[in-house]
């Protein structure tokens, strides 16, 4: 049994580890995955962009999976594949892009003709919980992965508060810089001392000012965890509508009007000066699904 499906990367409006909310939108970095289901006992061993990998996400995203098929994941085995054009451990969501295709992947060998919403960002929640490349369960992450659009979740409570797509596609740069994310060094008890802020933030997203929360959510989260603002604050310079830390880091996005060429492309040269990798992408509104 074999099953192939897509799911999108996203970036961070309100980040949930202070407040138990987030908000994240789409874009259109995508995840690719293949799973071979087989009968019987046996490993499974998994590939990420032709390179095995001892990563316990995909085979955790599989289990996950059977066992709210109501199958036992014991009695099978198999191969699991993902190609994906979202830089591993930066803060756009490649993780919950991970479980996300890893999921419906299952559900498209499994012979599923529809996609259970709830069930798929289910797994992808009790995948990266139980493979401990989540705080949260980042639900809020999964849902932008897997529903495209704006998407609001209550993480604390593994529920969808609001899903909307956005109205217009809007251009997204990306500064990636050449140092590693600063996740394990996160303090809990500080950042839940932001959360009165953070909840204010989130009421934002829920009002439909999106980028203004997402500035200010990254040069909240930028100095809870040290990272420099000045490359959010110099994307606003140049007149982006919203930028700032996505995740915990060190990605940082700005989004712009579609017309914005030319700023666009100055902010490239600005933010690759120092050796990021800069790339260019779009927000999404497409769904993520199975692939012929």
């Amino acid at each position: 049994m074999i099953g192939r499906a897509s799911s999108f990367g996203a970036i961070s409006i309100v980040n949930a580890i202070a407040g138990g909310k987030g908000a994240t939108a789409s874009i259109r970095l995508k995840t690719y995955a293949k799973v071979e289901l087989n009968e019987g006992r046996g490993m499974w061993n998994a590939t990420v962009n032709g390179d095995e990998t001892a990563y316990d996400l995909p085979a955790q995203a599989v289990k996950q999976t059977l066992i709210a098929s109501h199958l036992d994941p014991g009695k099978y085995w198999g191969t699991i594949e993902t190609r994906s054009s979202i830089p591993m451990g930066v803060g756009l969501k490649s993780s919950s892009s991970t479980s996300v295709a890893v999921s419906l992947a299952v559900f498209d060998a499994l012979g599923k003709d529809d996609i259970n919403v709830e069930m798929v960002l289910g797994c992808s929640v009790r995948a990266s919980l139980k493979s401990k490349v989540t705080i949260t369960g980042a639900l809020d992450d999964a849902a932008s992965c897997l529903l495209g659009g704006v998407n609001m979740t209550d993480n604390l409570r593994i529920k969808l508060i609001r899903s909307r797509p956005l109205r217009r596609r809007l251009k997204v740069l990306i500064r990636v810089p050449p140092e590693k994310s600063r996740r394990e060094s996160i303090d809990l008890g500080d950042a839940k001392k932001l959360s009165r802020i953070c909840d204010a933030l989130f009421r934002m997203s829920l009002g439909g000012s999106y980028w203004a929360a997402m500035t200010l959510n990254g040069i909240l989260y930028s100095t809870l965890l040290g990272y420099p603002p000045g490359p959010a604050m110099h994307a606003i310079e140049l007149g982006a509508i919203g930028a700032g830390l996505s995740g915990t880091g060190p990605a940082v996005a700005a989004v712009f009007d579609p017309a914005d060429n030319k700023v666009v492309e100055g902010l490239r040269r600005d933010w690759s000066s120092d050796g990021s990798i800069v790339l260019e992408t779009t927000t999404n509104n497409q769904r993520g699904g199975f692939l012929a």
